[in-house]
C-alpha cells in the first residue's frame, strides 16, 4: 500500500494543470476554467480572466454547437450576466 500511495503522489506533483480557454462573447476577454470542468445549469463555476482573478459565476444555460460549448452565467454578487464561448478541440486519431 506504501508504494502505491508514493506513486500516485509522485504522479500529481509531476502532472501539470490544464485548463479550458474561453472568450466572453460580450467583451471579448480570454477567460479560462480549470481542465475537468462541469458546466451543470446552476452550478458555480470558477472562471479566471488574464490576470488570474477568480469570479465565481453560476450557469444559467449551457449550449452545445458542433465547434464550441457556450455557456451563459450570471455573477451571483452583481446581477450581471454574460456568455462565454470555449472552442472544442478535436482530438487526433493516433496513427
Amino acid at each position: 500500500m506504501r508504494f502505491s500511495f508514493f506513486a500516485l503522489a509522485a504522479f500529481l506533483i509531476a502532472t501539470p494543470a490544464f485548463a479550458m480557454d474561453g472568450v466572453n462573447t460580450d467583451t471579448g476577454d480570454a477567460v479560462t476554467v480549470d481542465d475537468g470542468t462541469v458546466f451543470n445549469v446552476g452550478d458555480t463555476v470558477a472562471v479566471y480572466d488574464i490576470d488570474g482573478n477568480e469570479l465565481d459565476l453560476q450557469i444559467q444555460a449551457v449550449n452545445d454547437t458542433s465547434t464550441a460549448l457556450d455557456v451563459d452565467f450570471v455573477d451571483p454578487d452583481s446581477g450581471e450576466t454574460s456568455t462565454i464561448e470555449f472552442t472544442k478541440v478535436e482530438a487526433t486519431p493516433a496513427q
